[in-house]
């Protein structure tokens, strides 16, 4: 008996993409047949199809001699898996790295900004203290240059 692409999906434990991808167009010119069920055209396999179909997706497992995981994209093997969850520790592992080197980079930066900070303070330091001396000292020096500028002209006397 004809069976349809859900029916085989459901059989064989894939999904009805899975079935459909093995349809090619040579299959489905010597295996598929449109039939009307219930109103609605349906495609169905034939039992000679099915065999095929059957040999392929069921026959597939015994021949490696594994386990395979179903789900809805097909058979995945173990092996897969394995490897899939190897890539994924060594990403983890990538990461806890990655943040490691952040968390440093963080630090090394706060100490730059506290290393600027105490460098700007001390600048402004030392720009006080010889600029109170300057100012100091040129208020006497303006005084004895007016002093000394004073004595050294003769007219001085007229204003």
């Amino acid at each position: 008996m004809p069976k349809t692409i859900r029916e085989l999906a459901n059989e064989f434990g894939v999904s009805k993409q899975a079935i459909r991808k093995k349809l090619d167009a040579n299959f489905r010119a010597n295996y598929v047949q449109t039939v009307p069920r219930n109103g609605v055209q349906t495609l169905v396999v034939s039992n000679s199809g099915y065999l095929l179909l059957k040999q392929h997706f069921g026959g597939n497992n015994q021949e490696l001699g594994k386990e395979t995981f179903t789900s809805n994209t097909g058979n995945i093997s173990i092996n897969t898996i394995e490897l899939l969850n190897q890539q994924l520790l060594t990403k983890d592992n990538q990461i806890k790295e990655k943040d490691e080197q952040i968390k440093l980079m963080q630090k090394l930066l706060d100490q730059s900004q506290q290393l600027q900070l105490m460098a700007e303070k001390k600048i402004e330091k030392f720009e006080a203290i010889p600029s109170e001396k300057y100012s100091v000292d040129k208020n006497i020096n303006a005084n004895d240059i007016e002093n000394k500028s004073l004595k050294s002209r003769w007219w001085h006397f007229w204003k």
